[in-house]
């Protein structure tokens, strides 16, 4: 074969094997623009069990569709306030069977108290517990009726023992009623109603360091709770009230 048909098949080769590169190169570029990719929440940290997660924690990425778990969550609103209930690892899809949220009570009841409070049981009858018709999600005013001696300096005047009762914590959150949490009945589906027994005890979210103050009247006095209207929140300055104030 002569020097120039050589050159000229080297040519249609190299020609023909361009060609065919860039159709490739076409094909893979196609079909890396071409990818379906699905909005996540990932972690951008690691995340403990039990750890109140914070937006600083999670962010939204694109992942392929095939990747993509099929209980992840895409919106940062469900996450952000929920509590991590198993770790989250750097970079992991947040999925919903690994966080509860504050208002999901249907886990324990250790994911329903806020941060800073303390979940503080009382006992109430019908009278001290607003008839027995308290809910879960309530908000109430604790008020204390303790009796207390009152020293004298004066030797010919004996101590003198009075009744006060204070106003002692105000529009606190009832975290649950008897062992009701607020979970509803499943049955076959649907929820029920259950008719249950009179609460003996009512639980309280209550800030840490009031807990000592309420124990302690509930020992050495009676705790009586005043419904709230959903709507108020105020706050009042109430002075206790003894005998003496009755009559005035």
């Amino acid at each position: 074969m002569s020097n120039k048909k050589v050159l000229l098949l080297a040519l249609i080769c190299g020609l023909l094997t361009a060609v065919a590169l860039n159709f490739y190169l076409k094909s893979v570029q196609e079909a890396a623009t071409n990818i379906k990719t699905r909005a996540v929440a990932v972690a951008t940290v690691r995340i403990p069990e039990r750890t109140l997660i914070t937006a600083n924690m999670v962010t939204v990425k694109d992942i392929p569709v095939e990747y993509v778990n099929s209980y992840a969550v895409t919106d940062l609103s469900q996450i952000v306030g929920s509590t991590a209930r198993a770790e989250i690892e750097t970079e992991e899809q947040i999925l919903q069977t690994k966080i509860v949220k504050r208002d999901s009570n249907q886990q324990s009841l250790a994911y329903s108290v806020p941060l800073g409070m303390r979940a503080i049981a009382i006992k109430v009858d019908e009278q001290t517990g607003v008839g027995g018709l308290l809910k879960h999600g309530d908000r109430v005013d604790v008020l204390g009726t303790v009796e207390i001696e009152i020293f004298s300096t004066d030797p010919n005047i004996n101590t003198v023992r009075e009744t006060k009762t204070h106003v002692i914590l105000q529009n606190v959150e009832v975290l649950a009623v008897g062992k009701n949490i607020g979970q509803p009945v499943i049955v076959d589906g649907e929820q029920k109603e259950v008719k249950q027994e009179p609460a003996k005890t009512v639980t309280l979210s209550v800030p840490a360091e009031k807990t000592q103050l309420l124990a302690h009247i509930a020992a050495k006095g009676d705790l009586y709770l005043t419904l709230r209207a959903p709507a108020d929140n105020s706050m009042e300055e109430r002075p206790s009230m003894d005998a003496l104030e009755l009559l005035r």
